[in-house]
């Protein structure tokens, strides 16, 4: 009744593949799709359910596996299809650099000290300020919040002898020249306001990541990146011309909780774009381009006193993202877990032949969709809540929660402390920034030659002993910028290797969401960073012992982790589980 080399099936397999030729799926794509590519199915003459046959021990000649990242392999990661997406998506992380650190210098620290009545209009003689307002605790520049008292109510000559030695508080002051932040809302003296700026900035930022990633989750990468291009020139140019404190402030928060998300959407875009060779290089690319807009900003605002001019200038390019985003196509890995494959066949079509490739030498046609596998079809309750019930995604969750918030309290908090490393801010803010980029060129290298887990696990050592020897060794021009730096490279290294990994641990259909959440608590450590300077009131090394210690513990906690080197992205959550029950040999042992 078979054919030689044929066996029945028992009753148990012949059911399985039933069940998927009654969804469409055509044997071809069945072979597919369970990845057996020295198993033959086929359906006997007559096509009876009970006559479904197997043959063993025969390849299929000319066929293999056909999977999205084969297919992108395929396509090639430096074609015209992907290198015109890069730029398109490089720009919109361009200006996320702009959005996500331009509150630094556009709220930054003024110059000034107190108003003396009396005196101010003495033009050609400032030799009154030396007895009339105190220096500040270095005995250098005049206090910025306290004066002497004057002997009589009003000042005749601002001579000595009309000035106390009893210090009263400013009751007005005498800024700066420019049109600063500080100065515009007379903001003398009340530096809570000024750093609540920041506050305000990531509480926008840290509400924007879970609402981001649902967005992109459910309605597409490009969607993501085209609300929050958009909202962020919206809002952004609005703040430009607030006038009032309190307006100010609420359209900062706005313009960070509706465009906070512009970063990790352009970036997941990118990645998926891309098969398992390239995520490194393309990580990099995006982390290298942040910078570039980071040393921009530093630049901008060194000539650039005008804090509205300045906002205006950042926030205008936002809507040509905004408005070219809807021209570009979707992501085919988000329209495969979607189950829309049609869609996903015909974008790769369009991208073949765009790269003078023949779209049928990609084999679209058997590309597997493990969305179409009966185990892996949706359920009635949310894949997040889904996701959420597997203790390996719930335990890899958190851990690169504590990760991200490690990298971010850092991070930030090393960058908000250098401009006291030279006595030029703009210059010391992109030097410490600078020194990223040689980081983001090594992770291109060590991630794929030593693997996620080791570079993250030694990167994090470095950076705690580095802090913990600036802590408690004698400061000095020599060895403390260079450990200060040593420490900002290991931690930007880290950063890019997380940021990295969390996208490959997480599966498609809830990558993007989980992402957000690990990128959430990470914007709880830039939430704590601003206030690090505050413990140097208690003793000065507290903040880098701190960062010290938040570092060990992150290593230890990526011994808990699988590696994901030379791994495809997970599309299923039992895949992403799939990872952490593989018997692979531990990079950290060898």
């Amino acid at each position: 009744m078979y054919s030689k080399g044929y066996r029945k099936l028992d009753r148990r397999d012949t059911g399985v593949i039933s069940n998927f030729l009654r969804t469409g799926v055509t044997v071809k794509q069945l072979v597919r799709i369970e990845n057996r590519p020295r198993i033959a199915i086929a359906v006997a003459a007559g096509r009876s359910r009970d006559r479904v046959v197997v043959a063993k021990g025969q390849r299929m000649e000319g066929k293999k596996e056909i999977n999205l990242d084969s297919v992108l392999e395929s396509l090639g990661p430096y074609g015209r299809y992907n290198l015109l997406n890069f730029v398109l998506l490089l720009f919109p992380v361009l200006l996320s650099s702009f959005y996500e650190c331009g509150f630094i210098f556009e709220a930054q620290e003024q110059m000034y000290r107190c108003e003396i009545h009396g005196c101010e209009e003495r033009f050609n003689d400032t030799s009154w300020l030396e007895y009339a307002i105190p220096k500040d605790g270095d005995g250098i520049r005049p206090d910025k919040c306290t004066r002497y008292a004057g002997v009589n109510s009003t000042l005749q000559q601002c001579s000595p002898d009309e000035f106390s030695n009893k210090t009263v508080p400013c009751d007005s002051f005498v800024y700066e020249e420019g049109r600063s932040f500080v100065k515009e809302f007379d903001l003398g003296c009340k530096e809570w306001k000024r750093a609540l700026v920041g506050t305000v900035h990531n509480s926008g930022m840290f509400a924007a990541m879970l609402v981001t990633g649902a967005i992109s989750d459910r309605f597409g990468r490009k969607v993501a990146v085209g609300i929050a291009s958009t909202a962020s020139f919206v809002f952004g140019i609005a703040r430009a011309f607030s006038g009032g404190y309190i307006t100010y402030l609420v359209l900062h928060f706005l313009e960070a909780g509706f465009g906070g998300g512009l970063y990790p959407s352009a970036y997941v875009l990118a990645v998926e774009l891309v098969g398992l060779k390239q995520r490194v290089i393309v990580s990099a690319m995006c982390n290298m381009t942040f910078v570039v807009g980071v040393v921009l900003i530093a630049l901008l605002a060194w000539f650039v006193d005008n804090w509205r001019t300045y906002i205006l200038i950042l926030y205008s390019p936002a809507i040509i993202v905004g408005i070219y985003v809807w021209f570009m196509n979707e992501s085919a890995r988000w329209l495969l877990s979607k189950g829309r494959r049609e869609e996903a066949v015909k974008i790769l079509k369009s991208a073949a032949k765009i790269n003078n490739l023949d779209p049928r030498s990609l084999e679209l046609d058997a590309l597997g969709d493990p969305l179409l596998k009966t185990e892996h079809q949706p359920d009635k309750k949310s894949q997040f809540s889904k996701a959420i019930r597997s203790s390996i995604i719930w335990k890899r969750l958190v851990i690169c929660s504590f990760l991200w918030m490690t990298c971010s309290l850092v991070y930030y908090g090393l960058s908000i402390n250098s401009v006291s490393l030279s006595a030029n801010k703009y210059v010391s803010f992109m030097l410490v920034v600078l020194v990223e980029i040689p980081a983001y060129v090594v992770v291109v290298i060590v991630l794929d030659k030593y693997g996620r887990k080791r570079t993250l696990i030694v990167n994090y050592v470095t950076c705690a002993v580095t802090s913990l020897l600036f802590a408690f060794l004698p400061r000095s021009d020599w060895w403390s910028i260079a450990l200060y730096l040593v420490g900002k490279w290991s931690v930007t290294l880290a950063y890019s290797s997380v940021y990295i990994y969390v996208s490959e641990v997480f599966p498609t259909n809830m990558r993007q969401t989980l992402i957000s959440v690990c990128s959430t608590a990470g914007r709880i450590g830039s939430l704590i960073a601003p206030l690090t300077p505050l413990l140097s009131q208690y003793h000065k090394s507290m903040p880098t012992v701190i960062f010290g210690a938040m570092c060990m513990i992150s290593s230890g906690l990526v011994l808990m982790l699988p590696e994901t080197r030379n791994l495809r992205l997970p599309d299923t959550i039992e895949e992403a589980e799939e990872l952490s029950r593989m018997k692979t040999r531990s990079v950290v042992s060898t």
